[in-house]
């Protein structure tokens, strides 16, 4: 499969020319609350990591991986709940940037591939585990603090597979 892969620009820190924040430093300065003062409500989501691990990840699954990954935080971002959570600029900003990543991903996963399942069932029910959380919180500011640690640890965790990808160009 041929697919010029999209700039990973907004997972990283900043855009190539450095004029626009990516959503790594964008979900920094969401913080509203030292995370340390929500000890209490850490849980392990039980991230995919070896999905994103391997050298043997074909490139078609990893951008099917990434894309569903991708859709799954623009979902979870795009709730009433997180327009309250969050300052709303950088909630609109953060979500524009995951957008452009979703469709760029989205025109990149358009070649008719077949793609396991499983790896995409495992970060649905990923994501799925931090939308259940979040109800049991009751959407309470440390609980959005958790979610907000763990979506960065999963980007950060997506960039080292893009950029593995992109080598492979």
């Amino acid at each position: 499969m041929y697919c010029d892969l999209p700039q990973i620009y907004n997972l990283g820190l900043e855009t190539p020319d450095g004029n626009e924040e990516g959503a790594l430093t964008l979900l920094e300065k969401m913080r509203r609350i030292p995370t340390f003062s929500c000890l209490n409500y850490r849980k392990d989501f039980a991230f995919p990591q070896k999905l994103l691990e391997g050298e043997q990840v074909q490139k078609a699954q990893a951008v099917a991986v990434l894309h569903e990954m991708t859709q799954q935080v623009f979902n979870l971002f795009s709730t009433q709940e997180a327009s309250a959570a969050w300052n709303q600029t950088l909630l609109d900003t953060f979500l524009t940037g995951v957008y452009q990543q979703l469709d760029d991903l989205k025109a990149c996963g358009t070649q008719q591939v077949e793609v396991e399942e499983a790896p995409l069932r495992a970060v649905r029910k990923y994501f799925h585990r931090i939308t259940v959380y979040l109800k049991e919180k009751k959407y309470l500011p440390c609980a959005w603090e958790v979610v907000r640690a763990e979506i960065m640890k999963s980007f950060s965790s997506s960039a080292n597979l893009y950029g593995r990808l992109r080598s492979m160009e």
